[in-house]
């Protein structure tokens, strides 16, 4: 399963792609052509984090069960209307597909810890589902453990090389005048 490095790459991702042009970036921003400038954008740094975010479950023994689902899609869509109080359903979106990307790379990625996969169709059901290949390598959480920082590195380099390219071209396409709506 990817490091936080690829689940906030991949969160980025699918929230700009989501999101569209950004309207709560400045206007010099916006009128930027450089992918870069969209990066230091306010919500970048949220769908970033949000991408990220299921992972908390790893503090309470519950790793890839039920915020790894469509229901915690759905629940941080809610949410993200309830905080906005309804007036950017296209954020709340674009924080939800945040949140179903790091299911996807999970579910895209090797697993080691029983049980594996992810429990990706949480409410319905509770079966576990992974990948029938691996893009991702998986990362062990054994420090101590010899060539933990090789094998670890060399996954987060791994996600570098698949993840980086696609942020940049949403990015690129993102920030070009009339590039997405």
């Amino acid at each position: 399963m990817p490091t936080p490095i690829g689940h906030v790459l991949g969160g980025l991702a699918a929230g700009w792609l989501v999101a569209g042009r950004s309207t709560a970036a400045p206007r010099e921003v916006r009128a930027r052509t450089s992918w870069w400038a969209h990066a230091r954008e306010p919500h970048a740094a949220l769908f970033g984090a949000t991408g990220a975010a299921p992972d908390i479950d790893l503090l309470f023994g519950t790793h890839s069960t039920y915020t790894h689902s469509v229901g915690a899609v759905a629940g941080t869509a809610v949410a993200v209307l309830l905080w906005t109080r309804g007036r950017h359903p296209r954020l709340a979106a674009a924080c939800a597909a945040a949140v179903a990307s790091h299911v996807l790379l999970d579910w895209l990625g090797s697993d080691s810890t029983p049980p594996l996969g992810v429990m990706a169709l949480w409410p319905f059901t509770r079966e576990f589902y992974q990948s029938p290949f691996f893009l991702f390598m998986a990362i062990s959480r054994r420090w101590w453990l010899p060539g933990f920082y090789t094998r670890n590195g060399v996954a987060a380099l791994r996600e570098l090389v698949i993840l980086t390219p696609i942020v940049a071209l949403i990015g690129a396409v993102r920030a070009r005048p009339g590039g997405m709506p």
